[in-house]
C-alpha cells in the first residue's frame, strides 16, 4: 500500500488522499507494521494523553510518548527489517520548537548514517 503517514493528535493533513492519521506513537507503529513503510511521514512533537495506551515509569506515572519516540522507533525498525528507504522523505510540524528540533536532528542523523540522500 502506497500510503503518507501523518503522526499528530488533533491537525489534519491536506486533502491528499494517500495520507493516513495515526494519533498516537502506537497508531503510528501500527500503521508500519500493517501496511509497510510510508513513502513520507509528517512528525508532530507532542501527542495527548487521551490518545496514549499508558505505560508507566517505575514510579507509576503514565509515560508520555511522543513524536520523537515514534521517530527511534521507526529508525530501528527500518534498521532491524533492512528496509530501503529510496524515495523515502520526512518533515516535521510540530509546534513545539525544541522538540520538533530533536526530532530533526535525530532524523537527519539517522538517515545520512544509514546511507541515505
Amino acid at each position: 500500500m502506497k500510503y503518507k503517514l501523518y503522526l499528530d493528535d488533533i491537525r489534519y493533513p491536506d486533502t491528499d488522499p494517500d495520507w493516513r492519521i495515526a494519533r498516537s506513537y502506537h497508531d503510528a507503529i501500527w500503521y508500519c507494521q500493517a501496511y509497510g513503510l510510508p513513502y513520507h511521514i509528517a512528525f508532530d512533537h507532542d501527542l495527548a494523553y487521551e490518545h496514549y495506551i499508558m505505560d508507566m515509569t517505575e514510579h507509576g506515572c503514565p509515560r508520555e510518548f511522543t513524536g520523537l519516540d515514534f521517530a527511534k522507533w521507526f529508525c530501528e525498525w527500518v534498521m532491524d527489517n533492512n528496509i530501503d528507504l529510496t524515495g523515502f522523505t520526512w518533515s516535521v510540524h510540530s509546534a513545539n520548537p525544541v522538540g520538533a528540533e530533536n526530532i530533526r536532528n535525530y532524523m537527519e542523523n539517522f538517515i545520512r548514517d544509514y546511507g541515505i540522500d
